[in-house]
């Protein structure tokens, strides 16, 4: 005959096994922020761990976002406000014990609206993400990327001059494509003990001026072969910058140039700073 007290023991065991399991489960959210008669749009995404994945859509929405995340492990927020017909909107996501080994859902699918002119900030952590920002009108564009394993395209053209373009990357993997079709005025790129690509292929148009700042990590620059190339830089004992299939003429102790460079309508100026790691420069169609 069970005893009371072995009764009580065994259903408070089966209550705290409940409330764990249901302490795990995830949760869906999904919905969309209204435009509100705005005409220019500052987006700040904050992304701690997880996936995270962005595309541009023609919508008049500000944006969808569609999350799956472990509440008990994952917090998040959205706040979006408005003033002077610009729109403010902004997406915070961090995981509540960092030190936890165990894997945590964070799931985030976020699109955003390509009809307005936009400032886009980002700043990812560890995660895995797949960012195509093609088609969107952007004007500024800061990317802050941590131990992420990341790719960012521009899948179609900028209707708009991106005049200012800043990355920082830390012991990262990333991947850049298409960056021709980013419309890009000024780009800087700093890379730590990163592994980089900058793929500057797509409709490439006007004067591009890239300045790349490189630690112990390595970066390849893929340029079209119908642009002119302008190249200042040093390469030391203990650093490496290479050009692979580029017909670049010296123009001073540390600048070279492709033929016409002062005359082409299309054109890039790199300078490179390189610590211990590499810079590899090659043209490709």
């Amino acid at each position: 005959m069970t005893t009371p007290r072995v009764v009580i023991v065994a259903l408070a065991i089966a209550v705290l096994m409940t409330g764990g399991a249901l302490a795990d489960r995830s949760e869906h959210v999904v919905d969309s922020i209204p435009a509100a008669g705005i005409s220019k749009l500052i987006v700040d995404i904050d992304f701690g761990a997880g996936e995270l994945d962005i595309v541009g859509e023609d919508m008049a929405e500000v944006a969808k976002y569609d999350i799956y995340y472990s509440p008990r492990w994952v917090t998040w927020e959205k706040d979006f406000s408005v003033k002077d017909s610009s729109g403010y909107l902004k997406f915070r996501s961090e995981q509540r014990h960092r030190s936890s080994d165990r894997d945590v859902d964070n799931e985030w699918q976020l699109v955003l609206s390509n009809r307005y002119p936009m400032e886009l900030i980002m700043e990812i952590g560890a995660c895995e993400g797949d960012i195509d920002l093609g088609g969107i009108p952007l004007t500024d564009l800061s990317l802050d990327v941590g131990a992420a394993s990341a790719r960012i395209d521009f899948s179609k053209p900028n209707p708009q001059r991106l005049t200012e373009f800043s990355v920082d990357v830390g012991a990262s993997s990333c991947e850049f494509t298409n960056l021709g079709n980013a419309n890009v005025e000024r780009m800087s790129f700093q890379c730590g003990a990163a592994k980089c690509e900058l793929d500057f292929r797509g409709a490439f148009h006007g004067e591009t001026e890239l300045t790349v700042d490189v630690g112990v990590g390595s970066a390849d620059i893929i340029l079209p072969k119908d642009i002119g190339v302008r190249v200042e830089g040093d390469d030391d004992w203990f650093s490496s910058l290479d050009f692979h299939g580029l017909r670049l003429d010296r123009v001073g102790r540390d600048a070279w140039e492709t033929e016409g460079f002062e005359q082409a309508k299309d054109r890039i100026s790199i300078e490179v700073d390189v610590g211990m790691g590499s810079v590899d420069i090659y043209t490709r169609r």
